[in-house]
């Protein structure tokens, strides 16, 4: 007699491209509008960056167009060499990625958002390679933190506290 086998259908677990590369110069800020949709919860955003001074790397998240520029809150660890330090900061005008690379090195962070297209709290993890510098000295950064606003978001903002930057970005969506 035959027997019949039933197979439940597995999800495809992965990242989805929602932003391809891009490239950008010279910039102080590099925006992306309409990547936040219903199709996935949680992102995640890939930077590869040189800055032209001594400033920090962050992100606001938009909404049709606008940055938010209030109540963004994080905690950070760095390891330099031997030294760890950490530090924290509460009701900022933008959330903190990466630190400054002041010139010819390129440094990388890869952030991961969840739920920046959901009306709550958008929360966040940035781990950050330095190479401010010289290669042969890199720093590790963390950075935990959220936008404390019950916002639904559809784009971000990423920009240098001062000066310009240099790099690509993309952003993919976590299928899950």
């Amino acid at each position: 007699f035959p027997v019949t086998i039933s197979i439940p259908q597995m999800n495809k677990i992965g990242l989805w491209v929602v932003k391809t590369e891009t490239s950008f110069s010279a910039a102080a800020s590099v925006t992306a509008d309409g990547v936040f949709t219903a199709d996935f919860t949680s992102y995640v955003l890939r930077l590869r960056y040189t800055t032209s001074t001594t400033g920090s790397v962050s992100f606001k998240l938009r909404a049709s167009g606008t940055s938010a520029s209030t109540n963004y809150n994080y905690q950070s660890i760095n390891g330099n060499g031997a030294s760890v330090a950490a530090s924290g900061s509460t009701a900022q005008t933008s959330a903190n990625i990466g630190i400054l690379t002041n010139g010819s090195f390129f440094s990388s962070a890869t952030v991961d958002l969840y739920g920046p297209q959901l009306a709550e709290a958008t929360t966040y993890t940035s781990t950050n390679m330095n190479s401010q510098g010289a290669y042969t000295a890199p720093i590790n950064y963390y950075i935990a933190g959220n936008h404390s606003t019950a916002t639904a978001y559809d784009g971000i903002e990423i920009l240098v506290g001062s000066g310009t930057m240099t790099g690509v970005y993309s952003i993919y969506g976590y299928n899950e």
